[in-house]
């Protein structure tokens, strides 16, 4: 076996962070994936994310103006544009986009109430409804470029790269923990587990994990209408059954789907391998009525896999010589950074876990 301080399994958005974190520090580390780095099977693919410190909750807003920062660090290591303040808009449910207006103003970042019409005139390519939160701290995460620049730089900073690698077993031994592969595995200090939808699978015979529920999400690009506004700012539609949001894609069109309406699946493995026409039809009857800026018709469309905690919080917690990383809920993205930095701060013992992520709740 591969000897290492520290082996991360799992090179999603997360485990690339977290991997690099660790190196940054001077730790010796190894990046394993089931899978080739970039693929599309899991929950880090894609052109963007939504970026928002635009949170109903104070804990997420704060999280997120600790993660800006970390991303800008990124940036200029890298040389890359990552994080595009384009501005955003939440609206629909009073109680909610109230919420997120407050918890931004107590956080010292700005929001402002519009109504309506106002909001249309301001984004004409949007209609809304109930009242309207925009926020200049909102925009998009370059999603696929930020994932290539973290693997880019946890090479650079040292780290062991192993793709196409499936882990059989996570082990612990004694103080220490084991990857087993087919082919020998890493005997490491430290094994965090940021396997995504994969996460019960490995972690679970050593922590007590949270149930969680595995869906397949479904999401759309439209192609803007003749005369529409260049830029997007993005949005969330606080709505029943299942919330809207959307961004634009640069080069790809105006990304639409709704957050949490996708099918349950029992395990990863069983993903479909075809859209859900239900689900289609659902966001193209939304994008019809509330998004007359663009055509109603995808130019492409996809899925992802969403892991859902019941309480949506995040799982980061440590227990003996396995740290588990699952920053999941369909909103773990924009925080990719400062989840490296918290999880390579409980791989030093440096710090314990935040409250609200703990293992077991």
């Amino acid at each position: 076996m591969e000897r290492v301080d520290v082996a991360v399994v799992g090179a999603g958005i997360a485990g690339s962070a977290i991997a690099r974190a660790c190196a940054r520090r001077g730790l010796d580390v190894a990046l394993i994936d089931q899978f080739e780095f970039g693929h599309d099977r899991g929950s880090s693919h894609g052109g963007v994310r939504i970026f928002r410190f635009a949170y109903p909750d104070p804990f997420y807003v704060l999280l997120a103006q600790r993660a800006l920062p970390l991303w800008r660090e990124l940036e200029s290591e890298r040389g890359s544009t990552l994080i595009e303040l384009v501005g955003g808009v939440d609206h629909g449910d009073e109680h909610a986009v109230r919420a997120v207006h407050d918890a931004l103003v107590a956080a010292g970042a700005h929001a402002e109430l519009l109504r309506p019409d106002a909001a249309a005139e301001r984004f004409p390519g949007l209609r809304f409804e109930g009242i309207v939160c925009e926020s200049r701290d909102t925009g998009r995460v370059r999603a696929a470029r930020a994932w290539t620049d973290l693997i880019a730089s946890a090479a650079a900073h040292g780290v062991r790269l192993h793709p196409t690698t499936p882990v059989e077993a996570v082990e612990v031994q004694d103080a220490r923990a084991r990857v087993v592969t087919s082919d020998g595995g890493f005997d490491a200090t430290t094994v965090v587990v940021a396997a995504g939808a994969w996460v019960g699978d490995l972690a679970s015979p050593h922590v007590e994990l949270p149930s969680l529920e595995i869906s397949q999400e479904h999401v759309f690009h439209f192609a803007p209408r003749a005369g529409a506004p260049s830029e997007w700012p993005s949005f969330i539609h606080y709505r029943e059954p299942a919330a809207a949001y959307g961004m634009l894609t640069p080069g790809e069109g105006v990304k639409v789907g709704e957050h949490h309406a996708g099918a349950a699946i029992d395990h990863p493995s069983a993903r479909l391998t075809s859209l859900d026409p239900a689900r289609r039809d659902a966001v193209l009857r939304y994008v019809e009525h509330w998004v007359p800026g663009v055509e109603p018709l995808p130019v492409s469309e996809t899925t992802c896999l969403y892991t859902t905690t019941p309480d949506e919080d995040f799982v980061l917690d440590r227990h003996g010589p396995i740290v588990v990383a699952s920053p999941c809920s369909g909103h773990g993205f924009k925080f990719a950074p400062l989840i490296g930095e918290l999880a390579a701060d409980l791989v030093q013992g440096l710090a314990s876990s935040l409250d609200r992520f703990r293992l077991p709740r």
